[in-house]
């Protein structure tokens, strides 16, 4: 494995709004999103940022 290579996603019961402030409050890029995705459960909202090795994180809002 190398650094950066790894990508993951995290489900949130937060608002997925809530969740941008906070990147954002805490210096965070958003490399991508809101955008609408299929789950395992259905349709969502994700958001995408790298954490501090470069892996890419996807945090994501299942919608109602």
């Amino acid at each position: 494995p190398t650094s950066g290579s790894g990508d993951f996603c995290l489900i949130t019961d937060r608002p997925l709004d809530e969740v941008r402030a906070r990147l954002a409050a805490n210096g965070v890029a958003v490399e991508l999103g809101p955008v609408e995705r299929i789950g395992a459960r259905g349709p969502m909202m994700s958001v995408y940022f790298r954490d501090p090795d470069g892996n890419l994180v996807e945090v994501s809002e299942y919608l109602p």
